[in-house]
This record gives structure tokens, C-alpha cells and sequence, in this order.
């Protein structure tokens, strides 16, 4: 089956409807590329599984409100240290082309770090030192996979089609706060007081999306954003991979708690192969007060990157 170029019109809050797109839409993927071979796509991406859409996960679907987790890309978009910020230019513009006719065109050059704004962090991102040799997940030699050309094994165009059980975890409401302090570390029992709060639980296979209210502060204190963000502790991190979560996320630039050592991205990227959203808008869900929904996220076929800009969806 392949998607038509016209796609069947899904009218808001039609439950029915999209029982019937959305399984056709997610069984038109082609079956070849990055991620056709079950047993390759396991072992190179860790802990996330084949891309279906079985009853449980729609079953998540009560009222078809559809949510967009995304942020903007503009010129003052924050950016870590360690990457480039955005930039975009004209490349022609519609007052410039010149053509037989009445067709106009205008198209633009844009320069970002795959790490820009909401994204998905690939399983090549992070490397733990082991016997004075940096190792990936799955012990790949940094060394061996890495190349000017990207990675050889673990780039994002690796990374499935996600489609699985999304929790949001609003831990400031869950202590009657708009936002949390800042380099505030939620514990484990910070998030078993928030699913007793919000009456949901972790669940094996889930993605755990983390509000901690530092969204707010991505435009209007952009330095606060990046440098003392909250998030869980390096034991929270490895407490949710227990779990059993094939996904973590946040609204923050770094989604573990800073400053710090980054050793909760050790613990859910290099020794579980589990894959993180940052800068997720979660600020509508939360609003709701929907807890509980069907997450979709679609990462970019970048052969070799580290990352890749996403706009993840949850439907409830």
C-alpha cells in the first residue's frame, strides 16, 4: 500500500475516523530502508520495538484531540554550548525569479545543529569511557563508528517510526508549583507522588515525557534554560529504565538535571539504548490535563546524525 498524495481528510474529535487512518497510514511504511530487518533494527536500536499500531495503543483514543509537542525554530532559539545556533537566509526569493510565465519561488538555507529546539537524541549521541576507549551503546567503539561522513552504526536513520503509551509527568503541579527550582533533581519519589496525583502509572514499553516548567523560560530567560534546568537524577534515570520505558523526554534543553555530569544520559542512552526527546512542548497536555495518550514520533532519515528535529504528536 502506498499513501495517496491526497490524504483522507480526518475531521477533529472523530475517534472512528481515525481507527481507520491512522492503522492504514503506519502499514503503508516501505519495507525497505534503515529499519526493514526486525532482528537489525533490535539490536541497533536498542530497546524500542517494531513500529505497529496494536488495540492497547488505540484504545488510548478517547476524543481524537491531537497535540502537537514542538517548539519553534527562529533566530533566537536557545542552543547548548556545544552546538551551533540557527540561522536562515534567503536562497531565492519570489521578487528575484525570473520565468516565462506567472510561476514565482522563494526558498531558503538553513544552518542548525541537529540538536535544535524539540529533537530526538540517537543512540551514537553518547559514549562512556571504558578502559580509556569511548564506547556507544552496545560497547560500538566511538572510534570505529564514527566518520566525517556520520556514524556507521547508530545514526538516527536508524531509529523507527515511534508509535507507543505516552505518560506526561507534570511534577510542578504534582507540588503545587508552576515551575520547579532551579537544578531541581526529581527523585523516584517525587514521580510516584505525581502518577498517585494524576492516577496513572508507568508501564513497560512506555514513553515518559517529564514537565518540569522551564518551557516557559525558552524565550523570555533563554540563559536560565540552558545552564540550571531541572530534571531527574542520574537514580531516576536508572529507576525509569528499570521500568521497563522505551522513551524519556522533557520541556528542558538538557532533560537531566543541571549542572551536573550528564550521567543520566550514560544510564538511559549508552547502557540501555533508551533515546531522549528534549525541548518538548508539553505545556497544552498539561493544561488538559491529559496524562495518558498515543504518542507518535516520526525521527528524520539523517544518515549518520546524532540527532534529528521532531515534532512529536500525542493523540488522546
Amino acid at each position: 500500500m502506498r499513501i495517496s498524495s491526497d490524504p483522507p481528510e480526518v475531521p477533529p474529535r472523530s475517534r472512528g475516523d481515525l481507527f481507520q487512518v491512522l492503522p492504514q497510514f503506519f502499514h503503508s511504511f516501505p519495507s525497505k530502508g534503515g529499519f526493514s530487518e526486525e532482528s537489525r533494527m533490535r539490536r541497533l536500536y536498542g530497546v524500542l520495538p517494531l513500529p505497529t499500531l496494536p488495540s492497547q495503543l488505540l484504545s488510548l483514543v478517547k476524543t481524537g484531540r491531537v497535540y502537537s509537542l514542538s517548539c519553534p525554530i527562529h533566530a533566537n532559539t536557545p542552543h547548548a554550548t556545544t552546538t551551533s545556533p540557527f540561522s536562515r537566509r534567503s536562497n531565492h526569493r519570489h521578487e528575484d525569479f525570473v520565468v516565462d510565465g506567472p510561476f514565482g519561488e522563494a526558498t531558503e538555507i538553513l544552518t542548525m545543529s541537529t540538536h535544535t529546539a524539540t529533537h530526538i537524541e540517537a543512540l551514537c549521541h553518547i559514549s562512556e569511557k571504558i578502559d580509556g576507549r569511548p564506547l556507544l551503546y552496545g560497547d560500538v567503539p566511538a572510534k570505529e563508528a564514527e566518520s566525517e561522513a556520520g556514524f556507521r552504526e547508530l545514526g538516527v536513520e536508524q531509529c523507527p517510526p515511534i508509535l507507543t503509551r505516552g505518560v506526561l509527568l507534570d511534577i510542578p503541579r504534582s507540588k503545587g508549583l508552576d515551575v520547579l527550582p532551579d537544578s531541581y533533581g526529581i527523585t523516584r519519589d517525587d514521580i510516584e507522588a505525581c502518577c498517585q496525583t494524576e492516577a496513572v502509572e508507568i508501564r513497560v514499553g512506555d514513553c515518559v515525557l517529564i514537565r518540569t516548567g522551564f518551557f516557559e523560560y525558552r524565550d523570555r530567560a533563554p540563559h536560565r534554560f540552558v545552564t540550571v534546568g531541572a530534571g531527574p537524577t542520574p537514580a531516576t534515570c536508572r529507576w525509569l529504565a528499570e521500568k521497563g520505558i522505551v522513551l524519556a523526554g522533557s520541556d528542558t534543553m538538557t532533560f537531566e538535571q543541571v549542572p551536573g555530569p550528564h550521567l543520566g544520559h550514560l544510564e538511559l542512552i549508552r547502557r540501555r539504548g533508551i533515546s531522549i526527546i528534549k525541548q518538548a512542548n508539553l505545556e497544552e497536555l498539561a493544561a488538559d490535563h491529559v496524562y495518558e495518550f498515543l504518542l507518535i514520533v516520526l525521527p528524520l532519515k539523517l544518515v549518520g546524525a546524532t540527532a534529528s528535529p521532531v515534532n512529536p504528536i500525542a493523540i488522546c
